[in-house]
């Protein structure tokens, strides 16, 4: 099973932070599993441009496997939005990147059984299998998640 975790400058994430809050006012709610506002799938921002490469390169330096991106999007989450219990298959690695975090930490991952609680943090990236369920609680504050997955790049 694979899971990592880095951290993205922080400057970057405070520039992503005020990007994604003039967007949101665009976005609508319910993407799928995600009960919280969301860009869609493949938004045209050029930090994911820039996140995505960073992160291939990442994997690629971990797995010495290549792995190109396959599907991204960003959330915006208000008090009370969630997301239900989800995994991201077919796809082979997830990433979740925290812009800004709710310090309820509603983010945990199911691993059937047993259960791992997110602290989340500001910058933080989590890389791991799509396979694995995971799911946010209700929020209790404003939270903003970037979600970007993987394929081989075969």
């Amino acid at each position: 099973m694979f899971f990592y975790t880095f951290k993205i400058n922080h400057n970057f994430n405070e520039t992503i932070k005020t990007e994604i809050l003039s967007y949101k006012k665009n976005w609508k709610k319910d993407l799928n599993s995600v009960k919280a506002l969301s860009s869609g799938f493949f938004p045209d921002y050029i930090f994911f441009d820039i996140l995505k490469k960073q992160i291939s390169d990442k994997l690629f330096n971990l797995t010495k496997i290549k792995y190109k991106s396959s599907v991204w999007w960003a959330n915006y989450y208000d008090i009370g939005h969630h997301a239900e219990i989800h995994s991201h298959q077919p796809e082979d690695i997830s990433s979740i990147v925290f812009i800004k975090t709710d310090e309820s930490n509603p983010l945990y991952f199911d691993f059937e059984p047993g259960v791992l609680n997110v602290e989340e943090e500001d910058g933080l990236v989590l890389l791991f299998d799509s396979k694995i369920k995971h799911k946010v609680r209700p929020c209790k504050n404003e939270r903003i998640s970037l979600a970007i997955d993987f394929v081989k790049d075969i």
